[in-house]
């Protein structure tokens, strides 16, 4: 059976949660688990035209991995805030009680082959606080187009 692939680009929304490889009381090695939130900015078109983000807020996704891709990921120190792409399979999605109105919610989890950083983007925040850097006191640094936010994907999600 093949497993459809999906790929997710947004800011982490905390630190991963990391739980390294142990062994469990019965003697079975349990591997080790990486787990973090994206946050994935969605965006809308208005009536002119224009984008705007979306007024419900981003899309919030849980991406897990285990073993040494966990391991790896670990290693990387990403932090709350770092633009990131993963990709793997849909796995089961985390069903749970919204703290804010007691109502029930899930969200998409999924089990991710690879997870980085968003070289594109971490770029893209150097260059801007570059141009911020040389702007002449007073004046506001004229945005890349389409650039909404830099912490933020600028593009529309179909």
């Amino acid at each position: 059976m093949a497993q459809t692939m999906i790929t997710v680009r947004g800011n982490l929304g905390a630190n991963p949660d990391f739980l390294p490889a142990k062994t469990a009381e019965d003697g079975t090695l349990m591997q080790a688990k990486l787990s973090a939130t994206v946050y994935e900015n969605r965006r809308v078109r208005l009536a002119d035209g224009t984008w705007q983000d979306d007024p419900r807020g981003p899309l919030k996704t849980t991406i897990q991995l285990f073993g040494r891709t966990a391991e790896t990921a670990h290693r990387l120190d990403m932090r709350q805030g770092d633009p990131v792409v993963a990709g793997g399979s849909l796995a089961e999605p985390a069903a749970f009680v919204s703290p804010k109105d007691g109502e029930l919610a899930a969200r998409t989890v999924i089990t991710a082959s690879w997870l980085s950083f968003d070289s594109i983007r971490l770029q893209q925040r150097k260059d801007n606080e570059g141009q911020r850097a040389v702007q002449p006191q007073g004046t506001e640094p004229a945005a890349p187009a389409g650039d909404a936010s830099p912490d933020y994907v600028d593009e529309p999600a179909f």
